[in-house]
């Protein structure tokens, strides 16, 4: 639950990775480990890497990293979401959240740079604002990285900006909606996690899909109702009458 906020140049190891990641869920499950898994794909290829250390890293650094090491069901959360059917635009949204967990740096971009440049109706990213931003962080004292790897790390940033949709390789801004079963999926990973009502509008990881708080509100009040619980709201303040008692019945009751 908890995200990453020290900077750090690991977002090298693996940028959007989604067909890797759809792979390595199709062969996990309730008894699959980190040392299982790694094991498996080893001995088969089954990422058909062309060195062992990238297998690894694609397993140890990336998979596990971002969707095992915090809560090992995430996985399956994942997975039975996929299985149900949820179409590839809403799982790559589920996929982008848990990357910006883990990496500072592309959370930070889309929250601090991002999201004011979509506000101003921009349609293009400036070239240089994501290594400008790179070089804000070294500036700062948060990092202390060479010229070259701020080129680097400013170049993961945009690709993994790339693979999730935020933007294509021309740099301009594409239409980036959160999807209805990404606003179900988040507030009740963040309900389960123990947050009160107001706390799960208020929440921080909104503002990946550059949501305020209201707006965040009025999403959840759209899709009251229809999908497993009742909110009622009355200016910053929301109440929620939950339906499921878990993330996987609520996977199972709404796809």
């Amino acid at each position: 639950m908890e995200r990453v906020k020290r900077y750090s140049t690991q977002l090298s190891k693996g940028t959007g990775m989604i067909n890797e990641t759809l792979s390595l869920l199709e062969i996990f499950d309730e008894h699959t480990t980190k040392e299982s898994l790694l094991r498996y794909v080893l001995e088969t290829n089954y990422l058909s890497t062309s060195t062992e250390k990238r297998a690894t890293d694609i397993v140890n650094v990336v998979f596990y990293q971002r969707f095992m090491k915090d809560n090992p069901s995430v996985p399956l959360w994942l997975k039975a979401a996929r299985g149900k059917g949820l179409m590839l635009s809403s799982f790559s949204q589920l996929l982008m959240l848990y990357c910006a967990r883990q990496h500072a740096v592309f959370y930070d971009f889309i929250t601090t740079m991002l999201n004011p440049v979509k506000n101003e109706d921009l349609i293009v990213l400036p070239h240089n604002a994501i290594h400008r931003f790179i070089q804000s962080i070294c500036e700062s004292g948060q990092a202390s990285w060479s010229d070259g790897l701020q080129r680097k790390n400013a170049s993961y940033v945009f690709a993994t900006l790339v693979d999730f949709g935020f933007m294509n390789r021309r740099y301009e801004i594409l239409p980036y909606q959160i999807a209805d079963f990404t606003v179900l999926y988040l507030m009740h990973e963040l309900h389960f996690a123990g947050l009160s009502d107001v706390d799960v509008c208020n929440h921080e990881d909104w503002q990946l899909f550059n949501l305020t708080p209201q707006q965040v509100r009025q999403a959840i009040m759209q899709l009251s109702l229809a999908n497993g619980f009742i909110a009622q709201s009355s200016g910053n303040l929301i109440d929620i009458s939950w339906k499921f008692n878990s993330m996987e019945e609520m996977i199972n009751g709404i796809l």
